[in-house]
This record gives C-alpha cells, sequence and structure tokens, in this order.
C-alpha cells in the first residue's frame, strides 16, 4: 500500500477504535555500502528497509506498535497492539502529540546525480580511494579499513491533530583508515568525507589524507608534564562537544546532570565562543527540517558570543519548563522512543587558519587525537582525563610528533579557556563539528 494512504487509514481506524490522539510515523531507507580490501570487494551491501511506528493515546495511556509490512491487514494489527501496549503503561508516562499551527508539507534534499550512480561507479570509486591511501605515504603498508556508501531517505509524519509532514534527502560518506609503520612502531591515519555533490568528492585526495595522518605520526615520544598552550584540532573539539551535549539538553537540566543549571543569559564562556545547533545547515551532516515529532526545525544559537541562550527540548521536556519545542526530540530508529538530540551541534568558526592559531600559539602543543572520552569524561562536573596524541609547537610551527600523554581537565572551564576560533570548521560523522581552538592551557601528563 502507498505510504499516505497507509497512514491516512491507520490514523481513521485507531480513532474509530476509541483512540483519542494518535500518530503514524514512516520511515525508508535505501542502503548501499562497499568496503575494498588489497582491490578486491571485502564486503557488499545493497539493502532497503521501511516501516511505520504507530503511537496514540487511549484510556489516557499511550500504546505503542510498529510494522515493516504495510498491506491492509496490519493496520488492524497495530491498532489493536497499540492499545494492548497502551493499558501496561502508567497515565503519567503518557507522550504529548505536536499540534502544529500549519499542516506542514513536504522537503526534498535530492541529488539527482547520486541515484544514478551505479554500483560499479562506486565500487570503482573505492578502489581508487584505497589505492592512493597506499600509494600516500612510503610508510604505508596496508588499510584497515575502506569503505563507501549512499544513502536516501524518507521521514514521513502523519497525525490526528493535522501534522502532515515528510522529507528526502539522499547523500554519500566514504572512510578510510590507513596503516604506516617504521620498525616496530604502527600509526594509523583517519579521513571522513560526507556530501552530496559526487562530483565535488576526490578519492584519491581523501585516500591520501589519510595516509598521510598515519604516517606523520611516526617517530613519536614523549614530553614534559606541564601546563601548556594548546590549539585543539577540530575533529578534537568536536568530540568534546559529542560527549558533552546532554549537558545542554532540558531533560539532563530537569534530571539535576548538567551544571548548566539556572545559567540561562549568563556568561558560560568566552566571547569568541559560539555554540550553534542548525539542522537546515547546508554544509552539515544532518538535514532536518522537522524532528522526529513533527515539530519544525530551526536553526538556534545555544551559545552567542559566550552567553548560554537556551537548552534543547523535545515536547516532553519543554512542557515541563512551559515552553515551546526546539524541535530536538529525535529517534535513533524505527522502533526507538523520543529522546533529545542535536542536529549539526557546531562552533561557529573564525577567520584564522590552524597554521595562524599555531603561529599565536607560538610554543606549545597540537591535539591532533584523544581516546578514552566516554570512560574518562565525567558528564556531570565536566571533568575529564584522556589519552591523547599530537605535536609539540616550536616558534609557531609544528613540530615532532608526540604520544603517551594524558590531557586532563574540566568541559566548562575549557570553554571559558577557548582563546580564539578557527576557520576550519570539521565535521564528524555523527553531526558534531568545530573548527581548531586555541586555548590558553591545559594540563598535560607525559614523561
Amino acid at each position: 500500500m502507498e505510504r499516505s494512504e497507509f497512514q491516512k487509514k491507520l490514523i481513521g481506524l485507531a480513532l474509530a477504535e476509541g483512540f483519542s490522539d494518535c500518530e503514524a510515523y514512516y520511515r525508508e531507507n535505501r542502503h548501499f555500502e562497499v568496503m575494498v580490501l588489497e582491490g578486491e570487494i571485502s564486503d557488499y551491501e545493497n539493502s532497503g528497509l521501511r516501516g511505520v511506528a504507530f503511537r496514540g493515546t487511549f484510556a489516557g495511556r499511550t500504546g505503542y506498535a510498529y510494522t515493516e509490512r504495510m498491506e491492509e491487514e496490519d493496520i488492524s494489527y497495530l491498532v489493536r497492539s497499540a492499545k494492548e501496549n497502551a493499558v501496561l503503561l502508567p497515565e503519567s508516562e503518557r507522550e504529548r502529540l505536536y499540534a502544529p499551527e500549519e499542516a506542514g508539507g513536504c522537503w526534498e534534499k535530492i541529488n539527482p546525480h547520486l541515484e544514478q550512480l551505479t554500483a560499479e561507479e562506486k565500487v570503482q570509486a573505492a578502489k581508487r580511494m584505497e589505492a592512493a591511501a597506499l600509494q600516500g605515504a612510503d610508510q604505508v603498508v596496508s588499510m584497515d579499513y575502506c569503505v563507501l556508501g549512499t544513502d536516501w531517505t524518507e521521514t514521513a509524519i502523519q497525525n490526528s491533530l493535522g501534522l502532515d509532514v515528510c522529507c528526502r534527502r539522499n547523500m554519500v560518506t566514504a572512510y578510510v583508515c590507513a596503516i604506516a609503520k617504521a620498525g616496530d612502531e604502527v600509526k594509523t591515519g583517519a579521513h571522513f568525507w560526507k556530501g552530496q555533490d559526487w562530483h565535488s568528492f576526490d578519492p584519491a585526495a581523501t585516500g591520501k589524507q589519510a595516509a598521510q595522518m598515519a604516517a606523520s605520526h611516526l617517530g613519536a615520544g614523549g614530553m614534559a608534564s606541564g601546563r601548556y598552550g594548546v590549539v585543539l584540532e577540530g575533529r578534537v573539539m568536536a568530540s568534546f562537544l559529542r560527549v558533552f551535549a546532554p549537558v545542554f539538553y532540558g531533560e539532563t537540566v530537569q534530571k539535576g546532570f548538567s551544571l548548566l543549571e539556572g545559567k540561562k543569559d549568563e556568561k558560560i564562556a568566552a566571547d569568541c565562543v559560539s555554540l550553534r545547533d542548525d539542522p537546515l545547515l547546508e554544509t552539515g551532516y544532518v538535514y532536518a527540517p522537522f524532528d522526529s515529532e513533527g515539530v519544525p526545525c530551526r536553526n538556534k544559537s545555544v551559545i552567542e558570543k559566550g552567553v548560554l541562550k537556551t537548552f534543547l527540548y523535545n515536547l516532553k521536556s519543554a512542557e515541563k519548563d512551559g515552553i515551546p519545542s526546539t524541535g530536538n526530540g529525535f529517534k535513533a530508529g524505527l522502533t526507538s522512543p523520543v529522546k533529545t538530540a542535536v542536529t549539526n551541534f557546531y562552533l561557529e568558526p573564525g577567520k584564522r587558519s590552524r597554521e595562524e592559531l599555531l603561529a599565536e600559539l607560538g610554543s606549545g602543543l597540537l591535539i591532533t587525537d584523544i581516546t578514552g572520552l566516554h570512560a574518562g569524561a565525567n558528564t556531570v562536573s565536566g571533568d575529564f582525563s584522556l589519552s591523547a596524541e599530537g605535536f609539540l609547537v616550536e616558534k609557531g610551527k609544528q613540530s615532532r610528533p608526540v604520544e603517551q600523554i594524558t590531557v586532563a581537565g574540566n568541559f566548562y572551564e575549557l570553554l571559558e579557556n577557548i582563546l580564539e576560533v578557527g576557520s576550519d570548521l570539521y565535521f564528524a560523522g555523527n553531526g558534531t563539528g568545530s573548527p581548531s581552538v586555541r586555548v590558553r592551557e591545559m594540563s598535560v601528563a607525559g614523561e
């Protein structure tokens, strides 16, 4: 059955069967992925999945059901299953549906050329990426990972309160990780690319960058412990934002798990720090004109010139604070519950390059990688202690590589100690992004 017809019939039957309100959430994904190793295909996937998640209020309680089939008989199954589930849940867990001021519409962010690519063209691009990585530096001996994928996704939500929205988009992603070796020393270097414009994707340049990154870290040594002026590469700062993003969620604040409680409209970061959540950013990883509850998404300034302007909310957490949702209620999957999540969550870039930040730093440390964020970071207190590697900075230039160091600090203090934000905005695959940032100082444990 056609998607929109199925949703309408489902809502109609649910209302006739005694639901006071209800929603039909549809998701379809077509995914292609190829992994290559030593010039041959090592893994290949060409799959599709679609389904409908139904939720509605019956006898004052919210019930749920879902299906991956969309035939006439599945409509009654969903309504019956949701009824049965509703009686098992307390009234306090009832979920409110979104009542739109306008019915909505359909958004498309589709590059037709991506849909016309053949599987062979994608495979050959992945092979070129691997070949370039293997030839990108003399020290590269093998590959850890080389994968290319494309996705086409449609999300459509209808509810009994007048909501009717849909969005279609496609994209391509590439990830390559090279292994470099010198004697007994082994280093890896990875590079990630994402976009819609196939013609702007350079497989050779992507592979070469991973190779050069791996080779550049060979010969790393230790360094003395102390407090150093630091430049954090964009991918490192983006990792901090990814892990500590929940401190900006309304539901986290309400539970008492964020030290930002009561600090709205107060200064919490340096003047150069502006943090945005922009679901419509053209160059971002995410495109979301509405969230998984159907609430319109918009570009939001979370921190503006150091001042905390807003928390991020879904419908449930926004209702507790008596404010509208910010459009940050998202499902991790078709059957997942709605939780607060960021979209393109990034520090606004400045005007100076990473090299200019290093020149301004003079001497100190460039940190290019951190590990152990989930185990070594406390998202309540903001404290972190993490293994890191990077390069010494001497006379304003990147110098020898360093490893086996630990950087420690506090996320809230890190925001206050940023002296300058660079222009080289980098987005990780999860939607968090940052340019390189120059930090007044950080504690480094070394030799």
